[in-house]
């Protein structure tokens, strides 16, 4: 089988603080791009640009937007070769709560959480209704109790997390109460269903966006794929989980990602290398592209700034292909979700993963 090189950089990476109000949004960038296409690019955007490598933040800052223009512009030449997972943190936050305190107690009761997306939808849904129907505030809160606890799981700050949801369900109205008492009550059961000795914390974002986007090229590519990212980047934190994953090894089965479409597994990783990105081309490109996604999705910007990043998605940042797990609008078509009919697809990767995590 012939081996394909996909190339990733990052942005926005805050380790497991996913509140810092200055990088709302984080971004991984990959690219199928050889080292001598990406020069061909990043020189012709950036003619006069005088740095020991090609880098967003220093291009931003020192006023090369005409280069990013460029840049832009030759986007839609490697349209086909590049994709690009964004998130908003804050919203991650709000699914995790939704995956480690709303989902045991559905499953429970016979439903599939994940089916046609229902988790991100129903998601979506308590986003709306907690930034429509109840002081700004409130989100706030529960985005920073939910954090307080899951980086420093113990017996502790679990209490605390219990007695925070339960006084903020019981203080507010329907509909808003609804969504904060199945909180709180699963925070209350949260060790029936989770060992809490060994629960690590889920403020990772990392290696999950990474097994999405290598997910991408396995539904465009047959081959094997050999990763190279970023040196400097705190890739891949939870290496053992990422191998586990995408090895080669892997019991075939296909998955059902969360928007419907299946992934092919085994994923077929059959390399993952650090490299410095001051010797690679392609990982600089990588690094621009998630850094221009990420300013693109940050909430927090100024006008000028917005008015020059809808300027870079006419030039061709909007021919990028991405992901993106932000605030959407796209809500459950059916509350209670559908029956399950078999294991859910958390419970067939377990099954997948068995032993090779140990």
């Amino acid at each position: 089988m012939p081996t394909r090189t996909i190339y990733f950089d990052e942005s926005g990476f805050t380790g497991y603080n996913l509140l810092d109000p200055q990088q709302p949004v984080f971004s991984i960038a990959s690219a199928d791009i050889s080292e001598d296409r990406a020069e061909e690019v990043l020189r012709a955007s950036f003619p006069r640009y005088q740095g020991a490598e090609f880098h967003f933040t220093n291009i931003w800052r020192s006023g090369h937007k005409q280069g990013l223009k460029q840049f832009c512009s030759h986007l839609h030449e490697v349209a086909d070769l590049s994709f690009c997972y964004v998130t908003d943190k804050r919203f991650a936050v709000l699914t995790k709560i939704m995956d480690f305190l709303v989902e045991p107690t559905i499953t429970a009761a016979g439903y599939d959480f994940y089916n046609d997306g229902f988790c991100w939808k129903y998601s979506n849904y308590v986003h709306y209704g907690l930034s429509q129907f109840a002081p700004p505030e409130l989100l706030d809160c529960l985005l920073k109790f939910y954090q307080d606890f899951s980086r420093s799981p113990n017996q502790q700050s679990l209490k605390i997390l219990q007695f925070r949801l339960r006084m903020m369900a019981e203080s507010t109205e329907d509909p808003i109460h609804i969504f904060l008492d199945q909180m709180a009550m699963g925070a209350e059961i949260f060790e029936r269903y989770t060992d809490l000795s060994t629960f690590k914390s889920s403020n990772s974002l990392q290696t999950s966006t990474m097994i999405a986007v290598i997910g991408h090229w396995r539904q465009k590519y047959q081959d094997d794929f050999a990763v190279i990212h970023d040196a400097s980047s705190s890739f891949l934190r939870d290496r053992k989980a990422w191998e586990a994953v995408t090895g080669v090894d892997v019991d075939g089965i296909a998955l059902k990602a969360g928007d419907g479409s299946f992934v092919e597994y085994p994923i077929r990783v059959v390399s993952t290398e650090a490299k410095d990105s001051r010797e690679s081309r392609s990982i600089q490109f990588c690094d621009i592209l998630a850094g221009l996604v990420s300013r693109h999705f940050n909430p927090n910007l100024s006008e000028d700034d917005r008015a020059f990043m809808d300027e870079l998605i006419g030039e061709g940042l909007g021919n990028i292909t991405s992901n993106r797990l932000v605030p959407g609008t796209e809500f459950p078509d059916q509350i209670p979700p559908k029956r399950l009919d078999g294991p859910d697809v958390v419970d067939q990767m377990t099954e997948m993963l068995r032993g090779r995590l140990e």
